[in-house]
Order: structure tokens, then C-alpha cells, then sequence
């Protein structure tokens, strides 16, 4: 993959949004400037975005249909314009999956200010996210980037595996006590703001005989990546992940995540910090069969994580728009023709139908480099999770649930981002928490892939399957951590 600074940058758009009425259309799309438009009007210096409740409801009552990607709506039209395929046109709105205000001149303003950050650097929101955070990469690029270089060099990483997964000790249930979530500020942006990178690969044979040594490049600040033979002991989680023979897509890679097996021997690649992870809890590495080390003396993506740094500190849901273009630039390396599925979804004869998207080539993946930066964040949860020990409640991606009076707090650049007095858990991503703040009353829930409006009734009927009491049964929550009632 090349990625290239841009020649001339591209000009922000007149931002507006998409929202649902009374009216017989069942929508209407009002821009920053108070006019409104049809989508058939719709010019393309005027971008129109829509919350994912919005878009979820239109579709819902039949009203337009929508490009989905893993199951969620990711684009909404007003109608069907294409026979095949899903071709995009001005008229298209784009989904944010983020709180909105209730007023719509308040989100309106929101994605004014989202806008103007991104212009400020010679960026542009055309679309989602993670358009934006590849528009505002071109914008701070000094110079071009290569990926995956050279080819014959690189580490056999066929796709990228993405975060890990936990449950604690006692599972699925409900929590009580002095429960605090700790996570990593932007872990994924962070890590790949301040990569070396951009350069190129050496295998073992082509490295200095005297150099051929893991931990010294690591040292070093280079990516580095081994094919290693591991004795692991049987310990209560396994440091190292299994990658699966055939990789997994969908909604399905979202919820099972990868194997970390105990007790046993294992070979596979992983990056250096995952080996240090793994021998600092005991685990011996028999043999290094082979190393593969990235050579660049820059740091490419460092003045777009400036870029992102002053986005995230704007307020308000300008400031949330920043931070989610932060979060999507990982991704968009990891994204190939094989990793998702892509479907249209609508209301067809009175029944909600989806079609398929056939999709031909793209942006090429570079899963050495999301693969370096998702495996050095795994290796710092993986040590988190340890220790917590006992008091780990749920561990996912970048942060963790712990029972603060049982566990020992996280080390190094870790914040605690919230606390609360009881905690739900079907999943380390489906959990309903009370906050410990003062006349807090109602949980917060947290539910991957589910519309917000939907997560409460959902959560509810899920937590009734398992066979725990519903929330409003409850005179006090139960006293037994993790226990079915």
C-alpha cells in the first residue's frame, strides 16, 4: 500500500443532518445554514450525516434502505437507485454511531466544529470516520508512506487479529462493590501515532549475525515479530493468542475473539512485546525459529497524532467525533475484501430483506503494521489482566473491569475512566453498569452492534435468559458476585 500527502487539499463541506418526522416522507435534511433539501437536491459541497437510531428507524419502517458492514448501518439513502451494488452518490447520508444532542442545531454545530478541526488541517470529512482519519493522514503526511515492504520480507500475517477479550474468575453475573473501569487513552491511536514505521522488513537471514536478538531491536523502538516455539504453563489465562486457521469474519469475529490456550506447547507469530508478556509470567520460549525486524528512522504518523491530540480536547460531541476519528485509523489498515460483509438492508414487499454487496478490490490491507500496533496493546491488557488477578471482572480491548478492593490497579499509562456501585455482565462488550455518583438511578448499558434506544430492552431479555432476576425485580442487588438468582 502507498499513501500518498495530498497535492490539493480538499474543500470542507457545508455539513447537515438527516432526521426523522411526521412529514409523508418520513425524514428531512436540514444543513448548518437552516436550508433544507431533498436528497434528489443534494450537491456534493454538502455532506449529510444521520445518528445510527435514526437510520435504524428509517429502515425499520421502510422508509429508504441502508449499506451495512458486519451487520450495522453504515449509509442510508432514500430510496433504491442502484439495480446491483451500492454505488456512492451525493444524495447518500452517512451513520455516526454516537450520542447525539436532542436538538438538532446542537449536533449541527458538532459536526461544524468536527469539520473546521479537520480543515484546520488541510482535512475534509467526506463520509465516515475512518474516511475522515485516512483525509487527515493525507493532510499530515510530510512525505509518502509505504506499507508492506518489501513483500518477500514480511512477517506471515495473514490478517489482523484486533483486540482481546476476558471474563474474570467468577464469569458472567452480577457485580457489587467498589467496581472501577481503568482503560488506555487512546491506545490504538496513541501506539500508532508514535511507530517507527514506513520503511522496510529484514528477515533473520539478512540481520547482522551478532543482531539477531528479539529484545535488542525491540529495544530499539523497531517492530519486531518472531516465529517461536512456547512452553506454557497452566496458568489462569493465557499470555499468547492462537490464530485461527481460517480467519473469521463478521459479527462473529466481533463476539469470539481469538484462543489463548494454557498448559501446553504452542508455535506461532506474535509480535516481541507478546513474547516478553508471556516469559515474564513464566513462560519459556524454546526457540526463536525466525525474526523479522521493520527498519525506519521516521514516525510517519506522529504529526497526525498532534492532529488528534488538539481534536480530542474540544468539548462536547465535536470533541467525541475527534476522538472516533482517532480510533478508525487502525482499522482502516486492517480492512481488506475479505474481512467484512457487506449487505443492503430494506423494506421489500413489507419485509425487512438484505441483499449482498459484492465487493472488488479497494484500499489494500497493511497487516504488518495494524498487526504490530494491536499486538504491543494486547501484550499491556494482557499484564493488566494479571494483575487484577482475583478482582478482574471483564477485560476487553484497551481496558478493563475490576473489583478495586480485590485487585491491583493497572501500571503505567492507565487512567480510571469511570466507577460504579453494581455491574451486569453477559460479555466483556454487553454490560449494564449503575454509576457511583449521587442519585444515579439508571445503568448505563453497554451492547456492541445494538442501537441505543434498542440496548435496554435487548439487554433485559437477554439477562431474563440466563436465568437472573430482571432490573426492576430487584430490591437490592444480590449479594452473591457472579451468581444466577
Amino acid at each position: 500500500m502507498i499513501v500518498d500527502p495530498y497535492r490539493r487539499n480538499p474543500v470542507p463541506p457545508v455539513v447537515a443532518l438527516l432526521q426523522a418526522d411526521e412529514r409523508p416522507a418520513g425524514f428531512r435534511i436540514v444543513d448548518e445554514l437552516g436550508r433544507q433539501w431533498e436528497p434528489d437536491e443534494l450537491v456534493p459541497d454538502v455532506r449529510v450525516w444521520g445518528s445510527y437510531d435514526t437510520v435504524h428507524e428509517l429502515v425499520a419502517r421502510g422508509v429508504g434502505e441502508a449499506l451495512c458492514w458486519n451487520n450495522e448501518e453504515i449509509r442510508w439513502r432514500h430510496a433504491r437507485l442502484d439495480r446491483d451494488g451500492w454505488k456512492n452518490r451525493s444524495s447518500d447520508v452517512s451513520v455516526l454511531k454516537l450520542p447525539l444532542p436532542e436538538e438538532p442545531a446542537d449536533t449541527l454545530r458538532a459536526l461544524a466544529g468536527w469539520r473546521d478541526w479537520l480543515a484546520g488541517y488541510g482535512a475534509s470529512p467526506t463520509g465516515t470516520t475512518g474516511s475522515a482519519a485516512w483525509s487527515l493522514l493525507r493532510a499530515t503526511l510530510e512525505e509518502r508512506l509505504w506499507t508492506t515492504q518489501p513483500k518477500r520480507c514480511l512477517p506471515p500475517i495473514p490478517w489482523t487479529l484486533g483486540g482481546r477479550q476476558e471474563l474474570g474468575p467468577s464469569g458472567r453475573g452480577s457485580f457489587e462493590g467498589e467496581l472501577e473501569q481503568w482503560d488506555m487513552p487512546a491506545a490504538y491511536a496513541h501506539e500508532l501515532g508514535h511507530l517507527h514505521y514506513g520503511g522496510f522488513w529484514s528477515s533473520s537471514d539478512e540481520l547482522p549475525r551478532r543482531q539477531r536478538d528479539g529484545e535488542f531491536w525491540s529495544a530499539a523502538g523497531r517492530p519486531v515479530f518472531a516465529r517461536a516455539r512456547v512452553l506454557v504453563p497452566g496458568l489462569p489465562y493465557g499470555p499468547l493468542p492462537r490464530r485461527p486457521r481460517k480467519r473469521i469474519t463478521g459479527m462473529a469475529a466481533a463476539f469470539l475473539g481469538a484462543e489463548y490456550p494454557v498448559g501446553g506447547r504452542m508455535q506461532g507469530v506474535w509480535c516481541w512485546q507478546e513474547l516478553e508478556l508471556a516469559q515474564a509470567l513464566g513462560c519459556r520460549v524454546e526457540r526463536v525459529l525466525e525474526l523479522w525486524v521493520h527498519f525506519s528512522a521516521g514516525q510517519p504518523f506522529l504529526p497526525w497524532w498532534e492532529a488528534v491530540e488538539q481534536g480530542r480536547s474540544m468539548r462536547g460531541v465535536a470533541g467525541a467525533l475527534a476522538k472516533t476519528t482517532g480510533n478508525a485509523l487502525w482499522g482502516r489498515f486492517c480492512m481488506d475484501s475479505t474481512g467484512g460483509v457487506r449487505t443492503i438492508r430494506g423494506r421489500r414487499r413489507g419485509r425487512l430483506e438484505q441483499r449482498p454487496v459484492v465487493t472488488h478490490g479497494g484500499i489494500p490491507a497493511a497487516h504488518d503494521l495494524a498487526e504490530t500496533v494491536s499486538g504491543r496493546i494486547r501484550a499491556r491488557l494482557g499484564a493488566a489482566i494479571y494483575r487484577a488477578g482475583g478482582g478482574l471482572v471483564s477485560a476487553h480491548t484497551d481496558g478493563v473491569w475490576i473489583d478495586a478492593d480485590r485487585a491491583e490497579l493497572p501500571l503505567g499509562d492507565w487512567r480510571r475512566k469511570g466507577r460504579a456501585r453494581r455491574l451486569d455482565l453477559l460479555d466483556p462488550q454487553v454490560l449494564r453498569y449503575w454509576p457511583r455518583r449521587p442519585h444515579e438511578l439508571e445503568p448505563f448499558h453497554v451492547f456492541a452492534g445494538m442501537p441505543a434506544e434498542q440496548a435496554p430492552r435487548v439487554f433485559e431479555g437477554l439477562w431474563r435468559e440466563q436465568g437472573y432476576r430482571p432490573v426492576f425485580e430487584f430490591g437490592r442487588a444480590p449479594t452473591a458476585v457472579g451468581a444466577p438468582a
